[in-house]
């Protein structure tokens, strides 16, 4: 990331300690504690002396991994939450993840709430580092129930702790202050002056942002009297500067000014390193890091986080007052980010005043500057509070700008997070090998050179003595077959460093280097590029680790290797998760398609990996070079085009490049272009297609179907949702439709016309984003409608790539009083087991097995079974796609409940559906009798 790992600028000024620090005692709690073993208190004692170097931690924690899965239980839990946050503190995300994932299981294995308030923490810890507060809010907010039942009160306290300074960092300054409130019961419980003071001083800005004006001067008093007694000299001054605030507040001035005179005398203290600062620095509480000032250090600094307070709690005149006095400190300190951000600040409270124009552009300008320097951490939190504040001020096109711009950084953020992770240490295993291999080849080659020297050396002398003594003659002709033979061992050893230098060390195969020397010498005769792609090998990197990986490319590599060189080619290692290969061209037009299919036949059986069975699948693209007729790097551009357009196929597939890939691929781009503007221009459009009983077809409601009336005319949904999906535009366009169809069930409430339900589609994009339930709380929030009348649809598929945590995601909507379903039954892989624990309402059977009823008996059965499966479960049933009175028939036979189709009504805009709802007999509400548990 471009500016590193520094906490967001609510976090780091305002946080108790430093967020490496929050992660050790959140883990691994208070040192003078008594660990749970002597692993624990190792692992302690290496965060202690090098917490704030995770490449030193990772070092050092290496050795202890063996006994750490050994012992098991709170050993393992120490271990593994160390482990997991100085890999998260070095970019290395899916080492951090399987840490989390681990920490988890261990959790759920053991019955260990601990375990899993930790795992939770530190995901949510991880995500608070790097600037996605959002988040990080979901995942602290995760692992406050099982907080709650954990008695290891260091646990609880930093889980209270983190948590009240995430929700502080996204807005939410009463659960903020309630989350301090346990804190400090927490510490008070552990008898620890220090943490009750820091929990205070967490206190004490939130009420005076509040305006309880006398509270917060109390709590500041408190913090710094807890502070006195722990003899912390930077509590002592945060205290002291935010008591001088709360006596200005209330209009005591002398107190004011004694409290100032206070400050200034402990920051000279600090800034000297007194001995009690330095006590405080080197003591045994949890890391040395933690002893020093991480709170407010200046005058500044709480000016600063006052002023965003006070926008938080919308008090826009005390925001832009403090904002002013920021920006003051700043241009006298001369501090570009505090400049930025006391900008940003005065401009949203200006904006909030009512001054419109001018608010906008001094945010405007403190984001362009924060650009500039490459602060794309701090310009996407800034972002974000702009897009949420137009919001609620009613500029819903400006809220969704800001929200995309944010939404793109945050994409990218995660896209250089995580993608290049797995290949980073595939590539790093495979160089470092390469590299030890490439030094010992070196180390001999001096060696021998320098044998060779002192051979010729001694070669010299002997034909000098040659001359005067004949009798060592002999001798002279052993050196020089000596000589003779040092000079072949250090030929082979030159040719066995070139020989490593354009070969893979872990399949042996050649290298993408030697790749591309091949593709030079067979440019002019012209030749075939393929391109292998693994599908998935990420995820089995992340599961299984680096050894496990090496082991399947091997494999993999032993099936592909005899197919491609029976074709007359080679097959080279490109990188973490593809092969490659050249093949000559073949006057038989048949070979390439024939070769392809070879490919991905050989891949279809099972791997065994460390007594582990893995499917996988292959994504291939092929290209033809004619003789002279592109360059190199043409051809391999068009390999991976063909790549990419296997890859969007389901399963093994194979693409050859042809030109209509090229001009479909700038379409796409267009297009997508396109879409970026289409919300923001009101191109965009809600359908509605009523939903009726079969008994006796009366309305129950519509289902809401997303149109693109594009300036060009109307575009397919086909063309354009999978390329929302794919580009994540579908999360801010998914809100969007959420909340028309609220907003028109509401609306059709209150005009009388019943209490229809409005079904909406959820892409699985949308349902595993970390704020998709937090969207869906503001958007019912916001509109006020009945959750009842709402209906959630999401496709079979979506539901079974993550089974668990969807049952978690949907029990939370269920809890929310909203109904369920599951979109094109029957058309996915549904694991039984995990179906009847799913907590839905109704199942809806795909229109591809409703068309050929009453034609074609093993339709006709597929259906039936489908109903009688959802009914056995207490589910109701919805049938799409009816359009003949005989479907209709048949599904009123076997107890389908509802039906869409054109044989009701097609989808149509909403003053249509209105009309529709006004003629038809009054809208009965359709609930199952017992839901799914």
């Amino acid at each position: 990331m471009t500016d590193g790992r520094r906490p967001p600028v609510w976090v780091a000024r305002f946080a108790p300690i430093a967020a490496l620090c929050c992660a050790l005692a959140l883990l691994s709690g208070d040192a003078r504690a008594v660990p749970a073993s002597a692993l624990a208190r190792q692992v302690e004692a290496i965060e202690a002396a090098h917490g704030n170097e995770p490449a030193e931690v990772v070092a050092r924690l290496a050795p202890l991994e063996a006994q750490a899965r050994t012992a098991g239980g709170d050993a393992l839990r120490v271990f593994l939450a160390a482990w997991g946050y100085a890999h998260g503190a070095l970019d290395r995300m899916t080492v951090a993840d399987t840490a989390t994932a681990e920490l988890i299981s261990l959790g759920e294995r053991e019955g260990n709430a601990s375990a899993m308030a930790s795992a939770f923490a530190l995901r949510g810890t991880l995500l608070q580092l790097s600037g996605r507060l959002g988040a990080a809010h979901d995942w602290i907010s995760a692992s406050l129930p099982w907080v709650e039942k954990s008695t290891d009160e260091p646990l609880r306290y930093w889980v209270f702790m983190t948590g009240g300074n995430v929700a502080l960092a996204t807005g939410r300054l009463q659960e903020g202050l309630r989350l301090y409130e346990q804190a400090l019961v927490s510490a008070q419980a552990q008898h620890n002056p220090r943490r009750a003071a820091q929990a205070k001083l967490g206190m004490a800005p939130v009420r005076l942002a509040l305006r309880q004006v006398d509270r917060a001067r109390s709590e500041a008093q408190d913090a710094y009297r807890l502070a006195t007694e722990a003899r912390v000299p930077g509590l002592q001054l945060a205290a002291k500067l935010l008591e001088g605030l709360t006596e200005e507040e209330a209009g005591r001035l002398p107190e004011r000014d004694r409290a100032h005179t206070q400050a200034r005398a402990l920051a000279a203290l600090v800034d000297a390193g007194s001995p009690a600062a330095s006590a405080a620095a080197s003591g045994t509480e949890v890391n040395p890091v933690t002893g020093g000032p991480a709170w407010f250090n200046t005058q500044a600094e709480v000016v600063q986080e006052l002023a965003d307070l006070h926008l938080s709690a919308r008090n826009f005149a005390l925001a832009r007052r403090y904002a002013e006095r920021a920006l003051g400190h700043a241009q006298r300190e001369a501090d570009p980010e505090g400049l930025d951000l006391a900008t940003i600040s005065l401009g949203l409270a200006r904006l909030g005043g009512g001054e419109g124009a001018a608010g906008r552009a001094q945010v405007t300008q403190g984001l362009q500057s924060l650009e500039r320097r490459g602060k794309r951490i701090r310009l996407m939190e800034q972002l974000n509070r702009y897009a949420q504040l137009l919001e609620e001020l009613g500029d819903a096109a400006g809220a969704v700008r800001e929200s995309r711009k944010a939404l793109g950084l945050e994409a990218d953020l995660v896209r250089n997070d995580r993608v290049s992770t797995v290949l980073d240490l595939q590539r790093r295993s495979s160089f470092e090998q390469t590299q030890r291999a490439m030094d010992a080849l070196r180390h001999d080659n001096e060696l021998q050179a320098s044998q060779l020297a002192r051979h010729q050396s001694e070669l010299r002398l002997s034909l000098g003595l040659a001359a005067a003594l004949g009798g060592v003659l002999l001798l002279a002709v052993a050196l020089q077959r000596r000589t003779r033979r040092a000079n072949l061992a250090l030929q082979a050893h030159n040719d066995e460093l070139a020989r490593v230098s354009l070969h893979d060390r872990v399949t042996g195969l050649p290298n993408r280097r030697a790749l591309e020397l091949r593709a030079e010498v067979l440019q002019h005769e012209g030749f075939i590029g393929l391109g292998i792609a693994i599908n998935r090998f990420s995820r089995i990197m992340a599961s299984l680790g680096a050894a496990a990986g090496d082991e399947l490319l091997c494999q993999v590599a032993a099936r592909l290797l005899p197919l491609v060189q029976a074709a007359g080619g080679r097959l080279y290692r490109m990188d973490g998760l593809s092969f490659g290969a050249v093949l000559p061209r073949a006057s038989d037009t048949t070979a390439l398609p024939e070769l392809l299919d070879a490919l991905l036949l050989a891949i279809k059986p099972v791997f065994e990996v460390q007594h582990q069975q893995l499917a996988l699948t292959l994504s291939i693209g092929a290209a033809d070079c004619a003789p002279g007729s592109a360059r190199i790097a043409d051809v391999g551009k068009a390999v991976q085009l063909a790549m990419r357009a296997a890859q969007k196929q389901p399963g093994n597939s194979a693409v050859v490049y042809t030109d209509d890939l090229l001009v479909r691929e700038r379409d796409r781009l267009q297009l997508e272009a396109r879409l970026s503007q289409a919300l923001e221009r009101g191109e965009l459009e809600l359908f509605y297609q009523p939903q009726c009983t079969l008994s006796d077809r009366r309305l129950t409601g519509f289902e809401a179907l997303l149109r693109w009336c594009s300036p060009d005319g109307l575009i397919p949904p086909d063309q354009f949702i999978p390329l929302a999906e794919e580009s994540g535009l579908i999360v801010p366009i998914g809100r969007w439709v959420l909340q028309q169809a609220c907003r028109q069930a509401q609306a059709w409430q209150v005009a009388g016309y019943g209490q229809p339900v409005v079904a909406v589609n959820i892409s699985p994009r949308q349902l595993q984003h970390p704020s998709f339930m937090a969207m869906v709380r503001d958007v019912l929030q916001s509109t006020g409608v009945d959750p009842s009348s709402l209906e959630l649809e999401i496709t079979e598929s979506a539901v079974m790539d993550d089974a668990e945590g969807t049952i978690a995601t949907l029990s939370a909507l269920r809890d929310l009083g909203l109904q369920l379903a599951i979109d094109d039954f029957g058309t996915g892989y549904s694991n039984l087991a995990y179906l009847r624990r799913f907590p839905i309402h109704r199942l809806k059977i795909d229109r591809s097995f409703v068309r050929d009823l009453g034609r074609d008996a093993s339709a006709a059965a597929i259906v039936r079974g489908l109903i009688q499966l959802a009914h056995s479960l207490q589910l109701s049933v919805v049938a799409e796609g009816v359009e003949e009175p005989t479907q209709e028939a048949c599904l009123r036979d076997w107890g389908c409940e509802l039906m869409q189709g054109f044989g009701f009504a097609r989808p149509m805009p909403e003053p249509d559906a209105t009309m529709f709802l006004r003629a038809r007999p009054p809208v009965v509400p359709f609930t199952p009798a017992r839901p799914a548990a």
